[in-house]
């Protein structure tokens, strides 16, 4: 609670519009990965697109707008239809996880072009660089866990697809554990340990 308190009304806003745009390239990574892969529900759904609001979870918008770490609306997949079977969700959900730490060090490629704005645009645009860079990889790392709700729950639809029911049921029971775990600070924010390996800069 005493983050909370630290916490200035501009950093709590840049957080939250990093956290929209994460869920726009997370979102549309996780979708385009699966329809390669021949799996068009994500297409049908609505979810292969860019736009972020599409892909965001006003839940996982308001921890990272407290406390820097966010997730995406679940992405529904359909095992039958991808050309690996249930091992193609694995591959999605572990590309598209990966793809999003790719895209980190890709943000700073941003930082030149953002110094040609004028002082205080360019000065927003960098701090909100850093903060989309933060979000990113805090996010990447707890929606590796397989808890359903987040990224990694996903892989449940492959090891248990039959009743996608049940699995929409637990949903809110785990992302409850998941805010509850964050709130009493038991999942650590890995961004200052992970970031500084992933900026060129």
């Amino acid at each position: 609670m005493d983050l909370l308190r630290e916490l200035s009304m501009g950093e709590i806003v840049s957080r939250l519009a990093a956290a929209i745009l994460y869920a726009g390239i997370q979102g549309l990574l996780l979708a385009g990965i699966a329809r390669l892969l021949g799996d068009q529900r994500p297409s049908h759904d609505g979810r292969l697109t860019a736009n972020p609001f599409v892909h965001l979870s006003v839940w996982g918008a308001a921890m990272a707008a407290l406390f820097g770490v966010s997730w995406i609306r679940t992405i529904w997949f359909d095992a039958k239809a991808n050309r690996l079977g249930r091992w193609g969700i694995v591959v999605v959900v572990g590309l598209g996880l990966a793809a999003m730490v790719a895209v980190v060090p890709l943000l700073d490629l941003l930082r030149a072009p953002a110094l040609l704005l004028p002082r205080t645009g360019g000065y927003a645009a960098l701090y909100l660089l850093g903060q989309l860079q933060a979000v990113a990889i805090a996010s990447t790392a707890l929606n590796v866990l397989p808890i359903p709700g987040l990224i990694g729950g996903s892989l449940l639809q492959a090891i248990w697809p039959g009743p996608e029911r049940r699995l929409r049921r637990l949903e809110p029971f785990g992302l409850a554990l998941v805010i509850v775990a964050i709130v009493a600070g038991w999942v650590p924010n890995l961004a200052t340990t992970l970031l500084p390996w992933l900026q060129w800069r």
